[in-house]
């Protein structure tokens, strides 16, 4: 069975396409993810997650989206990987930088993963791939959007500010390392 695609556009005489990762293709994310997070210069930039969690995230607590880049010869690359998670936030919700009560914190998405192949950068991959997430997110009823990025990985922390995220607080996460804490109401 194909992928339901939810968004096509056209770059650069190539045609892009989004869609919902399915179960059996979590090991190709897992494997593309880990790839890309090898080829980092600064790892200080991402904190890769285990693989039980990130399994998780895009199964059970979450959804992940993938891009798949089209040459004219219809041969598709996979080139890039975004995970929101929606549940089992717990402790870690970013929505208590927000101070939101209780009953509030439910409606809370994190913006968790978005990587990109080298060879596919350039090409507004994570600004895509977050809007159709967005998209996903508010007809499932959540209403705060939340991420976090590392303050010198200005790629990241333009594509959040391009889509109307707000820096709500500078932390220390993931073991001690810097980060913007965004939010977008939606």
């Amino acid at each position: 069975m194909e992928n339901e695609v939810l968004k096509m556009y056209e770059y650069a005489e190539q045609t892009i396409e989004i869609s919902l990762v399915k179960e059996e293709e979590i090991p190709v994310m897992l494997e593309l993810m880990n790839t890309i997070y090898q080829e980092l210069p600064d790892k200080s930039w991402f904190s890769m997650d285990s693989e039980e969690n990130l399994i998780r995230y895009m199964s059970t607590s979450g959804f992940a989206l993938k891009a798949q880049v089209f040459g004219r010869d219809g041969q598709g690359k996979l080139a890039a990987v975004f995970v929101a998670r929606t549940k089992e936030l717990g402790e870690e919700n970013h929505g208590k930088y927000m101070n939101l009560k209780e009953k509030d914190l439910e409606r809370v998405a994190h913006m968790e993963i978005a990587m990109v192949d080298k060879k596919f950068r350039g090409r507004g991959l994570q600004k895509k791939l977050m809007e159709v997430a967005e998209d996903r997110l508010e007809l499932l009823g959540f209403r705060w959007l939340m991420g976090t990025a590392h303050p010198e990985n200005v790629y990241s922390v333009h594509n959040f500010q391009k889509l109307g995220y707000e820096i709500v607080a500078e932390a220390l996460k993931y073991g001690g390392l810097p980060r913007y804490v965004f939010c977008k109401e939606i």
